[in-house]
């Protein structure tokens, strides 16, 4: 758990935030992931998570008026949306869940979404949209600021492609032998980070050693998890976490992911800093656009 509010805070004390960025580096070259409290972003969240609720809990046939187009929109939990040969979907891999992917810009017509009878819908999903950049802009320029580049990512963010997910896991319970219902099947994150915000019941499991491990975070959390791009970036010193969901205790679970990635011509190419003797650059150039095509386009369903 690490107090971030000292990254976006310009009045905060120049040690104060020395010793936040010590700890996000501890972090992120050891787990991949922290969470983070003091983020700021309570009233935002709130909104947001009674934005999906109610999303949620319209009827899937007014649910299916917000069409999936080029990976935007409206996945059901139905089987048809589970089979990677049905374009409309572009294929997943999770077991059973439902979700809704929005971007920054017009991909998805938030107002109509608004009009089925979520009101305030997009008001909730703007204003957590700023209110999570701002945050993931903090966590990058301490990222930067640890690998000797203050100002990197920044400078490669003025166009960001980003995604919002809404998430709804069903009701489920323990399975006849005991253990829990895998949602996902285990995976990294694709872009640079992920600001996962969740409701404080049991869900994320993350690789550690070999073993599964649940991730403590209370409601109102944002966990904070490296993606692959990331690792490209920095020559695997900041590594992405294998990590899957879990079924919770006999409860609706709701997450809300938000993807962070740079502008889509940014050349995600090894920053020199990470490039030593012992480390010798891993990766090719590429685009950041290209990147995410690549991986979205695989077999595997994105971001759950």
């Amino acid at each position: 758990m690490i107090d971030v509010s000292a990254l976006t805070n310009e009045h905060s004390d120049p040690s104060r935030r020395t010793a936040v960025i010590e700890q996000i580096e501890s972090a992120c070259s050891t787990d991949g992931l922290f969470v983070a409290s003091g983020h700021g972003m309570d009233r935002q969240l709130d909104a947001a998570f009674r934005a999906a609720r109610g999303f949620f809990a319209l009827a899937p046939d007014v649910k299916d008026r917000v069409p999936r187009i080029d990976r935007y929109g409206y996945v059901p939990d139905r089987i048809e949306a589970r089979d990677p040969a049905d374009s409309a979907y572009m294929g997943r891999s999770s077991l059973a869940a439902e979700y809704l992917d929005m971007g920054l810009g017009d991909e998805v017509d938030l107002d109509a979404v608004e009009t089925l009878g979520c009101a305030g819908f997009v008001a909730a999903v703007r204003a957590y949209q700023s209110a999570a950049l701002s945050t993931a802009h903090g966590v990058l320029e301490a990222l930067a600021t640890t690998l000797g580049v203050p100002g990197f990512f920044a400078a490669r963010m003025s166009e960001p492609q980003c995604r919002l997910r809404f998430l709804h896991y069903p009701k489920t319970g323990r399975l006849d032998d005991g253990t829990a219902p895998v949602f996902s099947t285990p995976h990294t994150d694709y872009g640079a980070i992920t600001l996962l915000a969740v409701d404080g019941l049991s869900g994320l499991e993350v690789l550690c050693d070999g073993v599964w491990t649940p991730v403590a975070a209370a409601a109102g959390s944002v966990i904070v998890q490296l993606g692959d791009m990331l690792a490209r970036w920095t020559n695997d010193r900041y590594r992405s976490t294998p990590h899957r969901v879990v079924g919770s205790s006999g409860a609706h679970r709701f997450s809300i992911p938000f993807f962070v990635n740079p502008d889509p011509r940014t050349v995600v190419s090894t920053i020199s800093s990470c490039i030593t003797d012992g480390y010798p650059e891993r990766y090719e150039p590429v685009t950041a656009g290209e990147f995410l095509m690549e991986r979205i386009d695989s077999p595997t369903e994105p971001y759950i």
